[in-house]
């Protein structure tokens, strides 16, 4: 820094930055936050004006020609061509129609925009989807809360866009989700959150180009005339999450086979769930998706995960003891295990059966095993950890966690007793966390 100074000597290095860093930094507070930085010295009194980013809220603002004014101002001072990305946060109750059009008007019809947001926490925005292709040229991204979306024409293409976000948004029918997705030809992330209100009875995901998906529903119970169709068509995919969704079909029609699956869901048993995902590689399943895999694997044993090399599950231990075994079987190629291990207390714990029910050869591929809960002195959990250290012959390294500020402490020699254990493989790490 100049001179060499410290930084006791009150310096203030921040504003001896170069603008351009400045203005970035300001990118990552809200406009109002960012004007208020003017009264900070005459070199930050127009710094706002810089930034290339509006994100405003329109409850800052007593009248909405207040907050048409602000954006003139910034629109005035810096050139249209400037502004590349807005956020327009509102409380929506059903009157401020005209005036959130208003405001996204003097936006998106003059300004080559990038990064487009709104994010409503009070009823629902209705938004003219000509408005989002009017920005079809320069649009990378794309994000919309508790908005109402309108018919368009289907043959228009948003060739940018790359980020696709969908919050509680309502779609007049099939064919208007599915065709803002199919035309984006670059898209890579996709997320979908359903609302209540959407009339999407089917969703078609078609796109060569994505990388990441996310599919949930957060509101609770049974929806009536809910999304419980999915097709996708995504050959490029690398991740899929999906979230507390009950679904009738979900049809893969392409997808890698390197993609990563993350799952938690209701499932309906005339969704072939199975065939699914049994050429997944790398899978995180929730408790009682895990149960629901459990329960068809015992209706048919034959049933194999053979190119699942990861596995991160939540198990009830102590109450569904006999479901680690089957899972373990159905992995015959299995080789980095990450258990999260839930006690139900509803179920008065008594000698565990846990050993009786696992053979040996079903951990000779595993070389990684984390347990990512506490460990305790439960007998279910001790005696879990030793049948992976005596048991897996290429095991590697073996993490385990203990939870010091828990209630329960751990008995003496708890430890000891852990590291003394038999180890078949003979170049196991045993790590502490």
């Amino acid at each position: 820094m100049q001179g060499g100074r410290s930084g006791t000597s009150g310096e203030d290095r921040i504003s001896i930055l170069p603008e351009p860093l400045l203005c970035h930094i300001l990118t990552f507070l809200t406009s109002k936050e960012s004007v208020g930085t003017s009264v900070l010295s005459s070199r930050w009194r127009d710094l706002w004006l810089w930034v290339p980013r509006l994100d405003l809220d329109k409850s800052d603002f007593s009248e909405d020609s207040t907050c048409l004014s602000f954006i003139d101002k910034f629109l005035n001072f810096r050139g249209e061509s400037y502004l590349r990305g807005f956020k327009l946060n509102t409380d929506n109750d059903g009157d401020e129609g005209p005036s959130v059009e208003a405001c996204l008007m003097r936006v998106v019809n003059k300004c080559k925009i990038q990064q487009f947001e709104i994010e409503n926490h009070l009823g629902f925005c209705f938004l003219e989807t000509p408005l989002v292709f009017s920005m079809c040229n320069t649009l990378v991204s794309l994000k919309l809360t508790f908005v109402i979306m309108s018919d368009y024409d289907q043959s228009c293409s948003l060739p940018c866009l790359k980020t696709l976000h969908f919050e509680k948004v309502v779609f007049p029918c099939d064919e208007v989700a599915e065709a803002l997705i199919s035309s984006s030809p670059v898209l890579k992330d996709l997320k979908m959150s359903q609302s209540r209100y959407d009339s999407v009875l089917i969703l078609r995901v078609r796109s060569k180009s994505l990388k990441s998906f996310t599919l949930e529903r957060t509101d609770t119970g049974r929806v009536e005339n809910s999304l419980d169709t999915v097709v996708m068509d995504t050959p490029s995919l690398e991740h899929l999450n999906l979230v507390d969704y009950q679904y009738t079909s979900f049809e893969i029609v392409s997808m890698s086979e390197t993609v990563k699956f993350d799952i938690d869901v209701v499932l309906s048993i005339t969704w072939d769930f199975l065939t699914f995902v049994s050429h997944a590689t790398n899978m995180t399943i929730s408790r009682r998706t895990l149960e629901f895999i459990y329960y068809h694997l015992e209706i048919n044993r034959r049933s194999k995960f053979h190119g699942l090399a990861r596995l991160r599950a939540t198990i009830f231990l102590n109450s569904s003891p006999e479901m680690l075994p089957v899972i373990l079987e159905a992995c015959p190629n299995l080789k980095h295990l990450t258990l999260e291990l839930v006690h139900d207390f509803l179920v008065t714990e008594g000698t565990s059966r846990l050993l009786s029910l696992l053979p040996p050869s079903l951990v000779s591929s595993l070389e990684y095993v984390e347990i990512k809960s506490p460990i305790t002195d439960k007998a279910t959990e001790l005696e879990l950890v030793r049948y992976f250290l005596e048991n897996s012959t290429r095991l590697e390294k073996i993490v385990l966690r203990l939870n010091q500020s828990c209630l329960r402490k751990h008995k003496p020699g708890l430890l000891k007793q852990l590291f003394e254990s038999p180890r078949c493989s003979g170049f196991c790490q045993f790590v502490i966390i």
